[in-house]
Parts: C-alpha cells; structure tokens; sequence
C-alpha cells in the first residue's frame, strides 16, 4: 500500500525529475518519484531526444555531479562513448546514449537512493493551505488518492503542479505568448558514414558550422551533422516536404557508428499544455518523419540503404510553462556569464531559439543562436527555483523562472540534471531544518551539492 505522506514527494521522471528525487533521498529525505509513464529518461527515452548538450564549456567540464554519473553508469555499460566532440562546432561536447540503457540506469539510481517510484500516476490536483503547497492528488489506474509532503518538487517541464497550485507562470515569448516548436525525433539504422564522410570531405562547404574542420568527420568515430541548407531549401520548394519550414538537415550518431537520431521536424504554433494542439502536432510529426526519411534517401549521403528504427512515442517539447519565481533569469545574463551569489548549478549552452511562427526573416529568425565567448558559463541562481509567492514547491527542469529568451539556454538535459540535483538537496535541507525551501541557507547547500560532486566553480559563495 502505498504511504500517504513523505518528506519530498517530486512529479515527473524525466531526467531533472530522476536527479532531484535520487539527490533528495540521498540526503535523508522520505522521497517518492511520481511518472505518469511506465519509465523514467522523460523526453529523452520517450521522445529519443539526444544526445546530451552540452556538459563543458570550451575550456573546462562545468556539469558535473549526479548528471556524471549518469554518463559513467551509461559508459560502464558500453551504452554511451561518454562525452565527445560536437563536430558541427555548436557546443563543445555531446554525450550520445542507448534510450534502454538510459532507463535502466535512471531506475537504478533512483531506486539505490532510497527513493520510491510510483509509475502510471498522474498529480491531477494541488493541495494548499494558505500560502503553501502541502501535497498532490494522484490518479492512479485503479483510484484516486491525495499524498501529504512536506516540499514538492515539480519536474513536469510544464509546471503542472505550480500551476494547479496557483503559482504564478508565464509561458511563451511576451508579444505573442507562442513557445518554441515541437519535434518529432527519430532514429535510424544502417546509416553508412564512410559514403557520408568521403562526400563531405569533398564537398566542405554543404557542412552549416564547421570549426572543428572538415577532418573531424574522418577522424572522429561518431558524429554530430548540420548542413545541406541548399540541399534541403530545393527539395522544400519542389514540395518534397509538405509544409515543413527548416534551415538545415541536422542528426547525430547514436552510441553507435551506423545509427543515427534525426532532430528535423518542426511543427509552430502548438499549445504544449492543450490536448487538442498537442494532437494536431503528433500528427503532422508523424507525416513529417516519413516525408524527412524520403528525402534523406533521396538527397543525402549515406541514407541510401539507410532504415526508421524508433520514432517518438510523442513529440519533443522545446518549451512550455515557466514559473515566476524569487528571481528570473534573462538572456543577458547568459550572455554575460553572470555568476549569481546563490548559484546552484554551471552551464555553457548558448541561447538557442527556434521560431515559434518558423519564420526565416531578420526580424524573427528561424533559428537564433546566442553563442558564448570562449570559456564563458553562467551560474542558475536558487532563488529561479523558487515560486515567487507559495511555498512548499521548487521547480526543476524547463520550468524555472527564466524569460523566454534565457529558457533557450537552460532547457537542455545536462543543465536540468544539474539543478534537479539542487533542487532535491535543497528539499532535503528544508525538511531537516522544518523550514520553507525560501528559507534554506544557501551557503549551506552550496557547500552539500559541492561535496557530492557538483562543480559551482571557483567562486561560489563569493558572487
């Protein structure tokens, strides 16, 4: 049977979720794990969104901790090559997977905390007294049952739980309220690199970003691909692909030389919270792939003999509702590289920003890329994980309190592991202490997330 009250209860079992409740159990928390599906990995089990990017920056690894160890549990069973270089030039590393794999080792970490995992259970409903959150109501198959916390952690990259909470949350950019555009991921088999490689070698310049040089492509045993805009833009005006808008053909090697995850769909103005837009995307999504596989065995290099092996379970969601929170990141202070005195977490992934509308024009660009200067990370202040005005709640993954600008920075996996991290140490602290996550010392888990492996940098404390 299971308990009706814990310390941490945290809802969603993707990654920041999997690193928040295996942070907060570790640390003494009675904590249970709440998935609506029957795994755990989120987008990138279900959606085969990979791989991760980025753990460094172009100087030095800055994600460290639990979301390591992730990798080296993945690298231990030959399922990851660990981190490697991006050969299109966009971040420093990637870090491909095998999607089984990566379910197995979330289960594992999750479950050697101590943690609890309660699959099929969907939080439907908030429960609040005053000004603070003090417990969900979950659906499970066969009834309906309310769970007491003492701090809820919502890892549902859509606020779910904040917003039934009556949490303050914004979602989408400011003119318009549209979010970024969904993908459907796919993965394909019999890839051949040696024909892919012998033509990029002699044709360099069909590669969109190329620092690495093009003998990173025959020197490196797996790859990351951004090219062929001119390829793609003439199969899109012969009508090739429907009513797809994209700049570029872009998939990475898997944890294998032949196989490979295409990021190619593109589908605007989807709602990411209403069930009748979300329908609408994995329908399209779904043409799209079949259209995508046609043209990529028709027009690309290696793809000639080239097979779908997985698509999605659903579509990739780039965005979605953010909480207000004590403080809210903005774009410039990823840009600037600002290093905030309550830093609970490194990242170096630049601002990247896909049309909501999929336009291509100067003043709302397909694809806007805010790079870095060479070494810069920027810190992901604590109080970004806290609601402005209820307590009892931290955010972890896409949720946090950013701008829409700086959501396209810190939505990626590395970066959500590592505050799900701090999010589930910061819980722990709270419980211990018989305080409001507002109210933990921060000092104090800085110090607690550096001892288990976090890397603030050199500074911290000091901001």
């Amino acid at each position: 049977m299971l308990n009706q009250a814990w310390d941490v209860i945290v809802v969603g079992g993707g990654v920041s979720g999997v690193t928040a409740a295996t942070a907060a159990a570790c640390n003494g928390a009675k904590t249970l794990l709440i998935e609506k599906d029957g795994s755990l990995g989120g987008t990138m089990t279900m959606c085969l969104v990979g791989p991760m990017m980025t753990f460094h920056s172009a100087t030095e690894q800055v994600v460290k901790g639990l979301a390591q160890e992730v990798v080296d549990r993945l690298v231990a069973m030959r399922a990851s090559p660990g981190h490697i270089l991006d050969t299109t030039g966009y971040v420093a590393t990637v870090t491909p997977f095998h999607v089984e794999a990566l379910r197995l080792v979330c289960q594992r970490m999750v479950l050697e905390s101590g943690a609890e995992i309660l699959f099929h259970g969907r939080v439907v409903d908030a429960v609040t007294s005053g000004s603070a959150l003090t417990g969900v109501v979950v659906q499970r198959r066969i009834e309906q049952v309310t769970l007491a916390a003492k701090v809820v952690i919502d890892a549902t990259g859509d606020a779910d739980v904040a917003f039934k909470a009556g949490a303050a949350c914004e979602i989408g950019r400011p003119v318009d309220g549209l979010v970024q555009p969904v993908s459907l991921m796919f993965k394909v088999g019999n890839w051949d690199k040696q024909a892919f490689t012998a033509y990029v070698v002699d044709h360099p310049e069909v590669l969109r970003l190329s620092r690495q040089g093009v003998d990173a492509y025959k020197r490196e045993p797996l790859v990351a691909v951004a090219g062929f805009g001119e390829v793609l833009q003439e199969a899109i005006a012969a009508g090739e692909l429907g009513n797809l808008q994209r700049e570029h053909v872009l998939f990475f090697n898997t944890h294998r030389s032949d196989e490979v995850v295409v990021n190619m769909s593109r589908i605007t103005r989807v709602n990411p919270v209403d069930s009748a837009s979300l329908t609408r995307a994995e329908l399209e999504g779904r043409e799209q792939v079949a259209l995508i596989m046609a043209f990529l065995r028709r027009r690309i290099p290696g793809f000639g003999s080239a097979r779908i092996e997985a698509v999605g379970a659903r579509v990739g969601i780039r965005e979605s509702r953010r909480i207000v929170g004590e403080v809210q990141m903005t774009a410039e202070d990823v840009i600037s590289g600002r290093m905030w005195p309550d830093a609970i977490a490194r990242s170096a992934y630049p601002i990247d920003i896909h049309s909501p509308t999929g336009a291509t024009g100067p003043d709302d660009q397909g694809l806007q890329d805010d790079f870095l200067g060479k070494g810069v990370t920027y810190g992901i202040p604590y109080r970004a994980l806290v609601p402005e005005k209820l307590d009892g709640l931290l955010a972890a993954g896409r949720c946090i309190s950013t701008t829409a600008e700086a959501h396209g920075a810190t939505r990626v996996s590395p970066t959500c592991m590592a505050f799900g991290q701090a999010a589930g140490a910061a819980a722990a602290l709270a419980v211990k202490a018989s305080v409001a996550p507002r109210a933990v010392d921060v000092g104090s888990l800085q110090q607690l997330l550096v001892s288990q492996g976090a890397d603030l940098g050199a500074e911290v404390g000091a901001w």
